[in-house]
């Protein structure tokens, strides 16, 4: 159709600080945006901190040693959807990412920035959006101490690098009296998603991510360093001759590479779990771009049943080319075209299809559902609840061939008597949280605190989970074991 004129339409200041408090970033989400610019800054460790007194958080700051920003590239990264040029190795794209992921967390965005020793800072908030998108700049003296008070190690004047602070966290936080168990299950969900996306930035680069929970009463707070979790990291491959690298040719991006995996039969690490109780949601395609994780898991049409539980130990990881592929706003998801499942379709390592691979899979896992049940023989190790290093090493002492049977760990209520219960049906010691602050003492909650009791318990009762039946005397001897912790638990 010919065109007949034009007027402007600029967007709705009120309307559009409301949609980007709506845009579904989750809190992860959120942060690994951020993290990404970090890491096109060049920077090689990464701090974030939840700042709170007794009844919530207060704030939270993402502080990066990078090059930092000066005044004018500062104003510049403030503004909504930049026309600056991003490299192909970029992990940031189109110029939102920062101002979105931050105020679907937060009502103030504080951006501080040092370069060359100089500091600027600016600061966008709902009501600056809605007055005409006037951004406000910041003294400088006062952003000195917001940027030296961000980052854990005192003393130690650094020459560059950015902190963002979100305020007004309506969004974040816990009902009355849970915080503590809140920040605890953040924290552990965090180390989880972070490390995950992050694991080859992490294991090849150096990058070091740190999680701290720190008290307006305080000036400690003791860092989580995030460890990588590889989903590809299994002591040796379930069928011989994987992995198996897969080419195929993708529309305006060239050629592409897919390398299979199949976890073997029986695996139960971290790596394998990745935070959750069973594997099979994880199956499917890992896609990465610049190294950074978008996507982990999933068929993207490829397949219909997207949970097919023959697949469970089926991974592929793809490295996507800078060009010719879309993620979703928050960067978790790859947006499916036709030429891309068309692609994978195509796809071949020698005479062998993405078809066959899956067969292979599904042959793997029938095997080991033909064989006596490995997971109750195998040995038993702790699990979720008890610090990753823990974890770790002792797989390492008690699961030589990789294969070990987890043990978790979780504070709920139980009757008032109980200090511990068994659940067997899921491989669980359950604590009563009624006592969960004596436990502790002056410590804070964590979702892997109070390590020494939770391994005393599980060596304690390890074997109460591979015996086919419970008797009688023993459900006794538990009693027993319950009530004489009650006793040493009332005097804490």
């Amino acid at each position: 159709m010919k065109t007949i004129g034009a007027f402007k339409a600029p967007p709705d200041s009120a309307g559009s600080a409301r949609a980007f408090s709506r845009i579904g970033y989750d809190l992860a989400e959120a942060l690994a945006d951020l993290i990404d610019n970090s890491i096109d800054a060049e920077a090689s460790l990464v701090e974030i901190t939840f700042f709170r007194n007794t009844e919530r958080l207060t704030a939270v700051t993402i502080a990066d040693d990078g090059r930092g920003m000066s005044a004018s590239a500062l104003k510049t990264a403030m503004q909504f959807a930049t026309s600056v040029r991003h490299k192909p190795t970029d992990l940031g794209t189109f110029g939102l990412g920062m101002k979105s992921a931050s105020f679907s967390q937060c009502h103030s965005l504080t951006v501080v920035s040092r370069q060359a020793g100089k500091v600027a800072a600016c600061r966008w908030t709902d009501e600056a959006i809605k007055a005409d998108w006037r951004c406000e700049l910041l003294d400088p003296k006062e952003a000195e101490k917001a940027f030296a008070g961000a980052f854990s190690s005192k003393g130690e004047t650094r020459k560059h690098g950015t902190v963002v602070v979100w305020d007004r966290l309506d969004r974040l936080g816990a009902a009355e009296g849970e915080l503590d168990e809140f920040l605890a299950k953040t924290m552990s969900q965090l180390e989880i998603k972070l490390g995950l996306v992050f694991h080859r930035f992490i294991a090849r680069s150096g990058l070091k991510i740190l999680l701290r929970a720190k008290s307006e009463q305080s000036d400690f707070a003791l860092p989580h360093v995030v460890k990588p979790l590889d989903p590809f990291a299994y002591p040796a491959p379930g069928k011989a001759g994987y992995p198996k690298t897969f080419t195929t040719n993708l529309p305006g991006a060239g050629q592409i590479k897919l390398e299979g995996h199949i976890w073997p039969p029986g695996a139960a690490s971290p790596e394998f779990l990745l935070g959750r109780r069973r594997a099979t949601p994880h199956q499917g395609f890992y896609f990465y771009r610049n190294n950074r994780l978008i996507q982990a898991g999933g068929w993207n049409d490829f397949l219909k049943d997207t949970n097919d539980p023959e697949l469970a130990l089926a991974r592929i990881a793809v490295d996507l080319p800078s060009e010719g592929t879309a993620t979703n706003v928050q960067k978790s998801a790859i947006q499916v075209s036709t030429a891309l499942t068309q692609a994978l379709s195509r796809a071949r390592a020698g005479g062998s299809s993405l078809a066959d691979y899956l067969e292979d899979a599904r042959a793997m896992l029938r095997s080991q559902k033909r064989r006596p049940r490995a997971n109750a023989a195998a040995p038993a190790v702790p699990g979720v609840g008890v610090p990753v290093q823990v974890r770790r090493n002792v797989r390492k002492l008690v699961a030589k061939k990789g294969v070990a049977r987890e043990i978790d760990f979780a504070w709920e209520s139980l009757p008032k008597g109980k200090v511990f219960d068994l659940d067997r049906v899921d491989d669980r010691i359950v604590l009563n949280k009624k006592y969960r602050h004596l436990i502790l003492g002056h410590a804070r909650a964590s979702g892997a605190d109070a390590p020494v009791v939770k391994t005393l318990l599980f060596l304690l009762l390890q074997d109460d989970f591979s015996r086919a039946r419970f008797s009688a005397q023993r459900r006794e001897w538990i009693r027993r074991c319950n009530a004489v912790l009650l006793e040493a638990v009332k005097t804490l």
